[in-house]
């Protein structure tokens, strides 16, 4: 049998490097894009409360129908990654989850997206969803279009969203977000 010696890490195919990218102690380099950016009146708001992100407000699919919360990144800072945790609260509504980096298609910049599923086992109201960049979809203005597939090492904004087509309030807590290598 083949003991590993002290010195030698142990490996397991489900092991992952996980790193913090944020943890909410504060609110610097958080911002919201509402959809008053296309002529929509959805009102999105946050609030970091105990290192806790609380994503809040009121979604209107007349002339619009999204709000987001995002942050810039620091370059590099998610670079060598290829998957993302985030420990969250959510109520029952879909919640998207995009990153941007130096992709283009036709003159604007790609975002890659997904649904978080929020569906998982929750143990004291929280859970953790992962989410592979593999199973981001590229889109410029909600439009999927052939680009190259998201790129850690370029990535410069990270975002969580809410457009899921539905009228009315949402809530969303963000206790950390971790990005992994597995």
């Amino acid at each position: 049998m083949n003991v590993p010696t002290p010195t030698e890490p142990v490996v397991t195919e489900s092991a992952s490097a996980c790193r913090r990218l944020t943890d909410f102690e504060d609110s610097t380099g958080l911002f919201i894009v509402n959809d008053g950016v296309m002529g929509g009146r959805s009102n999105g708001s946050f609030e970091v409360t105990d290192s806790v992100l609380s994503f809040t407000g009121d979604v209107v699919t007349a002339g619009g129908g999204f709000t987001s919360v995002r942050f810039l990144l620091a370059a590099g800072e998610m670079s060598g990654s290829s998957s993302v945790a985030l420990r969250v609260r959510a109520d029952e509504r879909v919640y998207g989850l995009w990153l941007e980096d130096d992709a283009q298609a036709n003159g604007r910049s790609v975002v890659h997206r997904a649904e978080l599923d929020t569906t998982g086992e929750v143990e004291d109201g929280w859970q953790v969803v992962t989410l592979a960049y593999a199973d981001l979809t590229p889109s410029v203005f909600g439009r999927s279009v052939d680009a190259p597939p998201f790129n850690p090492d370029t990535a410069h904004e990270f975002g969580i969203s809410i457009a899921d087509g539905t009228d009315g309030e949402f809530a969303l807590d963000i206790d950390w977000i971790d990005v992994c290598d597995e």
